[in-house]
């Protein structure tokens, strides 16, 4: 039943909407690649990650001086476009948005342990062979008068499309774009220890596209020409 509906929503649906915009009709996933490419292994990881924990120092009187940290959506690119650069949406009202402002001074952790890979493999998520990425640097807000704003703004809108109704709902909440620029870069992903990819290196890789449709539970909807499909 889900592959009738699949064939019916790719051939039909353009003729009844003219240029619909796919936003998130597919998931895809691609196995990573081999571990000596350490600079397009990290890529991978960040662009293949949805989500991320972004750990700093706290500075609320209750944690000041701590080391925290806090799961935020992430993207570097719509789903063919990788630029490498992790992109966050969040809002001045969170306190973990609050404090990282003021510090800077941050990591971003991300782990294939969130992907399908691990899972085939049985790679418990602390095996080394299920990779996971360090990227430490600074917490960058972004402003509407920045060119990366707009960036952002695609990246994270066509990869979490939930969050174009976040200001809707919430329009109180301010929600504002930013980044991380990445300093170092610490890799593991397989056995034998940690690799450092240069920050030269790790924006030279250009990551490959090679596609698989996975199918998943969703709901899909058609406004203004523009397919949302939504996950639950």
């Amino acid at each position: 039943m889900v592959l009738v509906q699949l064939i019916f929503l790719v051939i039909f649906t353009p003729q009844f909407y003219n240029n619909v915009e796919c936003i998130s009709f597919f998931h895809f996933t691609q196995d990573p690649p081999p571990v000596k490419d350490i600079a397009l292994m990290s890529r991978y990881i960040v662009h293949h990650s949805e989500w991320a924990t972004l750990s700093y120092i706290g500075n609320q009187s209750f944690m000041d001086g701590m080391p925290m940290g806090r799961v935020y959506s992430v993207s570097d690119g719509t789903i063919n476009n990788s630029y490498g650069i992790p992109y966050i949406m969040a809002s001045p009202m969170d306190l973990s948005f609050q404090d990282v402002v003021k510090t800077k001074n941050c990591s971003l952790v991300l782990s294939l342990a969130q992907s399908d890979y691990c899972n085939k493999k049985s790679y418990d998520p602390e095996d080394p062979r299920c990779a996971q990425l360090t990227l430490t640097g600074k917490f960058v807000k972004l402003d509407k008068t920045d060119p990366e704003w707009n960036v952002a703004k695609t990246a994270l809108w066509t990869r979490h499309p939930v969050m174009r109704k976040w200001n809707i709902l919430v329009p109180g909440h301010k929600w504002q774009f930013a980044k991380i620029n990445i300093e170092h870069i610490t890799l593991i992903d397989t056995f034998g220890g940690r690799k450092y990819p240069t920050i030269a290196e790790y924006f030279k890789a250009t990551p490959t596209f090679k596609y698989w449709p996975k199918l998943r539970h969703s709901v899909i909807t058609v406004k203004e020409n523009v397919i949302i499909d939504e996950e639950f």
